[in-house]
């Protein structure tokens, strides 16, 4: 959303590679909450990129705690959903990848509910129909903003779109992961030290692995997870 800041990134990226760079890398404005930004920014993709000509597509817009539900949710589920749908015809049919930048407060927040309640979470064939109805629920009564749990349960929500998407677009490897836990602007304040450098372990995985499947979870060890508890880096796949 930050062009100038955009900007700077781009110039200490090609500073860092080379010149070279200058021609593969540019910044795009997009605000991921508005509807008619996102189809800007396809348009200009579209402008420049053929339908079918572009690899892979990371959605890493995200906002953290002190927030509504609304605000929340309407970066970090329909944000994604809305990029992806808006850039799908840009990516290759066959080949193409989408990753969705998660967190390890979405398995911890689905672990935390009732037994009964976590099946919308975790059980195949939820789609994002349905999922949106919980949404609505949660935006309606605010049940997550007195004890700030809007942000697991957006990406417990974002974890259910990844594998809606999978299941409706299976020529792509559709996944999501957690980067861990990374010092960013959200975090500054909450004792992250992990540099971004060490966040991108999980999402290169999912992006260049050719033995990836699709629809799943992986930890920052861009090992597969569970989406109902916490699996640390080091512990073993889960298998379900």
């Amino acid at each position: 959303r930050d062009v100038t800041r955009g900007n700077e990134a781009v110039a200490s990226i090609v500073e860092s590679l080379g010149g070279a760079a200058s021609k593969r890398i540019e910044c795009l404005e997009l605000d991921v909450a508005d509807e008619g930004s996102v189809m800007v920014a396809a348009l200009k993709l579209g402008a420049k990129h053929a339908p079918g000509s572009i690899y892979g597509l990371v959605n890493n817009a995200g906002v953290g705690f002190g927030r509504s539900t609304a605000e929340v949710v309407g970066v970090n589920y329909f944000g994604p959903k809305n990029v992806t749908t808006a850039i799908l015809p840009l990516l290759n049919p066959q080949t193409g990848r989408v990753v969705n930048i998660s967190s390890a407060s979405g398995p911890m927040f689905v672990q935390n509910l009732p037994p009964a309640e976590q099946s919308i979470f975790t059980e195949p064939g939820v789609t994002s129909h349905m999922i949106e109805r919980k949404i609505k629920e949660a935006i309606d009564s605010k049940c997550y903003e007195e004890d700030d749990r809007a942000y697991g349960f957006s990406k417990a929500c974002l974890n259910v779109l990844t594998r809606d998407f999978a299941d409706m677009h299976p020529g792509l490897k559709i996944n999501a992961c957690t980067p861990g836990f990374i010092l960013t602007d959200m975090t500054a304040d909450m004792g992250a030290t992990n540099p971004p450098e060490a966040g991108t372990v999980a999402p290169l995985h999912c992006l260049f692995d050719e033995n990836i499947g699709s629809g799943m979870y992986f930890g920052s060890d861009a090992v597969r997870s569970p989406l109902d508890s916490y699996r640390g880096p080091g512990d073993p796949p889960y298998l379900g």
